[in-house]
């Protein structure tokens, strides 16, 4: 007799495990729906959509060996840049600049983009990557430059 009350009491041991098991694991699967369902926050990255300015230059400036003649277009395609930023994307930062520099040479076109942006050196531009890239335009002599900038986000 004493066999099967120990045996009895083995069983609904047994009973009580699964039964705190099945507690523990709905505990869990609260827990991790409520930590799923959470609002996730915005990661920062970059903005997809590009912001795209076209500016005339005078590339026979630029391309020039006078240092001040190439100086002073630099200056002003800064400026015309940074203002049309100022106006359309006021405090945003740009992330990356690509500068597509148009011009019958695929050389002189690299040239005048990479001359181009060598002058944005404002606030909106620190730390900002930028690479110089060439349009080839059959008979442009290197009339304009062409930027896509992706802001952070």
């Amino acid at each position: 007799m004493q066999r099967s009350a120990t045996r009895g009491v083995s069983f609904s041991l047994a009973g009580w495990l699964w039964a705190d098991l099945l507690l523990g694991l709905f505990a869990i699967f609260l827990a991790a729906s409520a930590v799923a369902s959470a609002p996730a926050q915005k990661q920062a990255g970059l903005d997809p959509k590009p912001f795209e300015i076209n500016v005339q230059v005078d590339g026979s400036a630029l391309l020039s060996g006078d240092i001040g003649r190439v100086a002073f277009e630099q200056a002003r395609v800064a400026a015309e840049v940074t203002s049309r930023l100022a106006a359309s994307a006021p405090g945003r930062h740009a992330a990356i600049i690509f500068a597509y520099g148009s011009s019958e040479s695929a050389a002189n076109g690299d040239r005048i983009a990479t001359l181009a942006t060598q002058s944005l050196t404002g606030p909106a531009f620190t730390g900002t990557l930028m690479k110089a890239y060439h349009e080839l335009l059959a008979g442009d002599p290197g009339t304009s430059v062409s930027f896509e900038i992706y802001f952070d986000e």
